[in-house]
């Protein structure tokens, strides 16, 4: 802005003075200018230096810590690596309240302007098998007794018969009398064909088709190809979710059971995750005690519905440090991985702050030999309680030892006085887990149906979680959900899956040399697999 006044001036006057001012201006600009250009020459230069110390990529960014700082690094990954623990929690959309798949191009406000074409299936001329149902004994509308009508009620199902071979389609024909009632002058169909008359496809198929879309995570449209292309049989997406709505339907009460256990079992793990449904932020909850899973939905993350649900319970609760759950009437143990996980974040981010550096080697020297403890014994109490006198001196050394200028510390130190009666509840009762796995590995299939699916409906939420609790269950339990599924069984737990036919047998070395030789004359029989291949 000076420099247009003195223009002005020298326009004016014409003044030699006014001129060598505004052009020393534009001879100090292009300097600096020059100064600018010739860095980031060099800044570019520098870049294709992955180890060059002063370059700093704003997409990935240097981890700078001091020798110290490292080796607490390390030590920290290998508390987390003992844990099997996975820190990205993803959100999974839930789909708006609709009949049809939203993201879907059969669900836009357009698509369901147009008239679609409806389709009626084709009932196949000849059945495998003839099934003879009951007739309706009793009248719905009058309770009188029905006689016997001349008139034969028919219902031919396509089902999926599933063997130790595999599985086949099959035709079965349902045929019965039907019912004659003299006081309201109507027929009435037997209840078995009664329950399937709006059925063409087999609880088989419905199994098949929850089973594809719940445990392996297959969009509506994958399963229906597959279905064409596999059985020959053309469903649209909507049967198929009306399908999973249908059978989650008839475990609603085998979830109820699962509950039951999981608030008798000696501690239970609890989690939540973020969902959105139609851009609202909803949350579901997963109560486990690494053998049984449970979900629930609530519209906020207030934890009245952990309250309703662990009312009364008399064991350990194993959470995270989510302030909403302090105020569950039990005891408790924090999860300690999520302790860690924030020690080492906060290291890398404050990597000369040198409090926090020792404040993290006093934490590292109290963790590591009771998780050596945990590896060789076990979570038994007999073998860690010993450790409680360490705890002790840390807290004393550590905690309260006085006030400290890093701000960081001084927050995990309030964390520590905090949760002093919830950190380390392993060490004083038997099999108390130390950290939160099981409830991150519950809620994992989540994560991963969010990117396939992008969200549900509301409506069809709930469903889906009653399904994926049983499925998980199974999954705990190593047992496979198909198979519960198809065999009528409503309890896991009670489920007995029949025994696997051995398809193959392990090698020893000698048998692995001989298989070697025989490919190609090399000692490894997987390298010379691998150079046939």
């Amino acid at each position: 802005m000076q420099c247009l006044c003195w223009r002005s001036s020298w326009e004016r006057t014409r003044s030699i003075e006014w001129k060598g001012q505004i052009l020393r201006y534009n001879e100090e600009d292009c300097a600096a200018l020059r100064l600018i250009a010739d860095r980031l020459s060099k800044l570019r230069d520098a870049a294709s230096q992955a180890d060059s110390p002063g370059v700093e990529f704003a997409e990935k960014p240097k981890k700078r810590a001091t020798g110290a700082g490292l080796h607490l690094h390390d030590h920290f990954e290998e508390i987390i690596e003992f844990a099997h623990f996975s820190y990205k929690k993803n959100r999974i959309l839930l789909r708006p309240e609709g009949d049809g798949e939203a993201g879907d191009a059969s669900s836009s406000p357009e698509m369901k302007k147009r008239q679609h074409p409806v389709f009626r299936r084709i009932a196949p001329s000849r059945a495998n098998r003839v099934v003879q149902v009951r007739r309706r004994r009793k009248c719905p509308r009058h309770d009188v007794r029905l006689t016997k009508s001349d008139e034969v009620a028919e219902k031919i199902i396509t089902d999926l018969i599933f063997t130790k071979n595999g599985c086949r389609k099959t035709f079965v024909r349902y045929v019965g009398a039907k019912g004659y009632c003299k006081t309201c002058d109507c027929h009435y169909l037997p209840p078995a064909i009664f329950k399937i008359c709006k059925n063409s496809l087999g609880y088989g198929f419905q199994a098949w088709v929850t089973y594809q879309r719940v445990a392996l995570r297959q969009p509506y449209d994958a399963i229906t190809q597959m279905m064409e292309d596999m059985f020959e049989e053309k469903i649209t997406t909507s049967t198929a979710s009306d399908f999973v709505r249908t059978v989650a339907n008839r475990y609603i009460r085998a979830e109820s059971a699962l509950l039951r256990r999981i608030l008798n079992s000696p501690f239970i793990h609890v989690d939540d995750t973020r969902i959105s449904i139609r851009g609202e932020n909803n949350y579901v909850w997963v109560f486990t005690d690494g053998i049984h899973v449970v979900f629930r939905m609530t519209t906020t993350r207030e934890p009245h519905m952990v309250h309703e649900v662990l009312r009364g319970y008399r064991g350990v609760l194993v959470s995270d440090f989510y302030p909403g759950f302090d105020s569950v009437g039990c005891r408790q143990q924090k999860c300690l991985i999520h302790l860690v996980r924030d020690i080492n974040d906060e290291l890398w981010d404050n990597p000369f702050d040198s409090q926090l550096e020792r404040f993290a080697a006093a934490v590292r020297d109290l963790l590591v030999p009771i998780l050596q403890d945990v590896q060789r014994y076990g979570l038994k109490a007999r073998h860690l309680h010993k450790h409680e006198v360490r705890v002790d001196r840390f807290y004393r050394d550590e905690i309260e030892a006085g006030p400290t200028t890093s701000e960081v510390t001084t927050r995990f130190k309030d964390r520590f006085r905090r949760y002093k009666g919830s950190m380390f509840r392993f060490l004083e009762e038997d099999s108390i887990p130390w950290n939160n796995n099981t409830g991150e590995r519950a809620l994992r299939h989540l994560a991963v149906q969010r990117k396939i699916s992008g969200f549900f409906f509301k409506s069809f939420a709930s469903r889906y979680l009653v399904l994926l609790g049983i499925a998980q269950t199974c999954k705990f339990q190593g047992k496979s959900f198909l198979k519960f599924l198809l065999s009528g069984e409503m309890d896991v737990d009670c489920f007995r899956p029949s025994r696997r036919r051995r398809t193959t047998r392990l090698l020893g070395k000698s048998a692995m040399a001989i298989q070697g030789h025989a490919l190609g004359g090399s000692t490894d029989g997987s390298r010379a697999s691998e150079r046939e291949g």
